[in-house]
């Protein structure tokens, strides 16, 4: 892990002290852990760094690896990171006005007018680097936009806490826009969760991931009788939440291959009122049957392992240490879970198909894979588009057991 000791600081100047932070954070850095999670270990290994060092820092890095592949002329580190201030911030900042005037008095231009001012050393068509893999569905030059653009975050209301949530945010000033009844935005760096109780009155979750539901939710609404579903990719349990919050008379079993993700939905269900379930950890990737499962599942939830594509403008860091080769991997992994699952289908059950990716090999050819070789109904599929809302793109499929 990178020191934290510049090689070269520039004592009398405090922005370049900030530029070769950065540049050696990012230069150590090698993308095999999420990188909020890299910053988080380097700040705590270096607390000479106070509350304003650490925000400056992620800053320049997260905007550096906004636009790190577009970059089409050999820069230095530093310039690199003053190109990221200038394209993806909206306001003057001291480091622009210090050490490149001109692209801090034009720091307000729209984005398109910014790209063409600096069309020599960055080209927007080259930020995604996978246009081939990438499904006709999505609109290439919008979704390559959304790189440069921090998500919103997202909240669910939970059933009964609406007026307790909105009393919480209002006493405690936090400006929100309202998406609809139950889903809030706000701005990504927002501390809701020091204000609202988190998994009871309401759980953070991505707008598109809120509407991931709403196919079998719809076929299945009015059944009256218990519902068996299975989260067989639970995670943290973020949809089985949803779904308990959706559907009454549930029957929940969840597993997941990592035990520790379970201590965590375990802990999330405790908050969120959950008590009966059935739950065990599972390699659905193997060919025999996983222990402690059940037959005879109405719905399969199947929120497999993805390249995580529609969520790249969330972090970018993926984006510039992902291989294309990796798209094939995932897609092999996702058709073997799913020829693992299916047949703990009932009869009339239904599979609800999902994953955060953009790349056809995982989405359009997995669902051709679903109707030829696993012989279920399509019902429908479609992409749910975040990148016109600065939310998470992500592709769902329900099919019917035949």
């Amino acid at each position: 892990m990178y020191t934290g000791d510049p090689s070269s600081p520039n004592k009398g100047n405090h922005y370049h002290r900030y530029l070769e932070y950065a540049s050696g954070i990012i230069a150590s850095y090698n993308g095999t852990q999420p990188f909020h999670l890299y910053l988080k270990k380097y700040f705590s290994t270096n607390k000479k760094h106070g509350s304003g060092d650490r925000k400056q820092i992620t800053s320049l890095c997260y905007d550096y690896f906004r636009i790190c592949l577009g970059i089409s002329y050999d820069l230095s580190i530093n310039e690199k990171l003053l190109l990221g201030i200038f394209l993806i911030e909206k306001n003057p900042t001291p480091f622009l006005e210090k050490l490149n005037p001109e692209w801090n008095k034009n720091i307000h231009l729209d984005m398109a007018d910014k790209i063409e001012m600096v069309q020599n050393i960055f080209d927007l068509n080259k930020i995604f680097p996978f246009p081939k893999d990438l499904s006709k569905e999505i609109v290439f030059q919008k979704f390559y936009l959304s790189f440069l653009i921090q998500p919103k975050l997202f909240i669910r209301i939970r059933s009964g806490y609406k007026n307790a949530v909105f009393d919480k945010l209002k006493s405690a000033n936090i400006s929100f826009e309202k998406i609809n009844e139950h889903c809030l935005s706000f701005a990504n760096n927002e501390k809701v969760s020091d204000i609202l109780d988190i998994d009871k009155e309401a759980v953070i979750q991505d707008c598109n991931s809120q509407n991931t539901l709403g196919p079998v939710t719809s076929y299945i609404v009015h059944q009256t009788s218990s519902i068996s579903f299975w989260d067989c990719c639970a995670g943290s349990g973020g949809k089985s939440i949803l779904t308990n919050d959706l559907l009454k008379n549930l029957k929940i079993t969840v597993s997941d291959n990592r035990k520790t993700i379970l201590d965590n939905l375990k802990e999330r269900f405790a908050k969120s009122g959950i008590k009966n379930y059935h739950s065990f950890v599972a390699d659905l990737s193997v060919s025999s049957p996983p222990e402690g499962i059940k037959e005879g599942y109405d719905i399969i939830i199947a929120d497999v392992p993805c390249s995580g594509s529609g969520t790249w403008s969330r972090t970018p860091e993926q984006l510039c240490s992902f291989s294309e080769k990796n798209i094939k991997m995932y897609s092999g992994l996702q058709k073997k879970i799913l020829t693992n699952v299916v047949k703990f289908l009932n009869e009339t059950g239904y599979l609800l198909y999902i994953t955060c990716s953009v790349f056809k090999k995982e989405n359009e050819e997995v669902v051709d894979f679903i109707l030829k070789d696993l012989g279920l109904e399509l019902i429908e599929s479609k992409y749910l588009k975040g990148y016109e809302m600065q939310a998470d793109t992500l592709f769902v499929a329900l099919f019917k057991n035949t």
